[in-house]
């Protein structure tokens, strides 16, 4: 019985043996395939891909600068300022009107622009004598004045082409124009023009000039100066 015992484990190790000896090895790597985790199929890999070269079709070639010597810093001018050369003008009309419903026109033919037209206007006031009863202490009558410009003052200066007739340039005092009475008007284009000036209640001082040729021996302008 005790042989028998002996026997059986001698078989179990014998059998326990072969079996560790069939263990069939894994296969070799494929050095030219690679296994994706996610199922079996191989994938080959690609050379990755040398950028073209661009030749100097953009770039001059050039020497490289020398080393090893103080250069001076060159001095340069930024935004340098321009010196205008002041232009002198001289008159081609002065005169003072005095407009009551009426119109002035002249005709000019600029060859030298800009005309340049300075006005001085002194429109008709009107003195005011105003009554009302005061709302303070003694609630007397109460006598003020006041001084206006006329409602009936105005003035307007039209500039037309003289052959169409069109209107280039329209200005004014009162009416749809502002109250200034100080006028400072250019015309920067040379052509033949009709200038025409209407009002009423209103004094005028205007004075035209224009660029002094070099040869010219007229008098220079002076600027026109409006009294307040």
């Amino acid at each position: 019985m005790k042989n028998q015992g002996v026997a059986g484990v001698t078989v179990f190790l014998i059998v326990l043996f072969i079996l560790s000896a069939g263990c069939i090895s894994p296969p070799r790597e494929n050095p030219g395939s690679d296994v994706s985790p996610g199922n079996g199929a191989s994938v080959t890999q690609s050379p990755s891909q040398t950028p073209k070269i661009i030749d100097t079709q953009f770039l001059t070639p050039a020497t490289p600068y020398p080393t090893g010597t103080a250069t001076p810093m060159p001095t340069y001018i930024v935004n340098p300022e321009i010196t205008e050369i002041p232009v002198t003008y001289q008159v081609i009309y002065y005169n003072h009107l005095n407009f009551n419903f009426n119109t002035s026109a002249y005709r000019y033919s600029l060859e030298n622009p800009p005309l340049i037209m300075d006005i001085c206007l002194k429109p008709e006031m009107i003195t005011r004598n105003i009554w009302y009863e005061s709302r303070y202490t003694s609630r007397g009558d109460v006598y003020t004045t006041q001084t206006a410009i006329s409602p009936s003052s105005f003035f307007e200066i039209r500039v037309r082409d003289l052959l169409t007739g069109e209107v280039i340039l329209e200005d004014g005092f009162g009416k749809t124009f502002s109250v200034d009475t100080r006028k400072k008007i250019y015309i920067r284009s040379s052509g033949e023009y009709l200038i025409e000036f209407t009002g009423n209640d209103i004094t005028a001082t205007i004075q035209m000039t224009i660029p002094m040729s070099p040869n010219s021996t007229a008098t220079p302008a002076v600027a026109l100066s409006c009294s307040s």
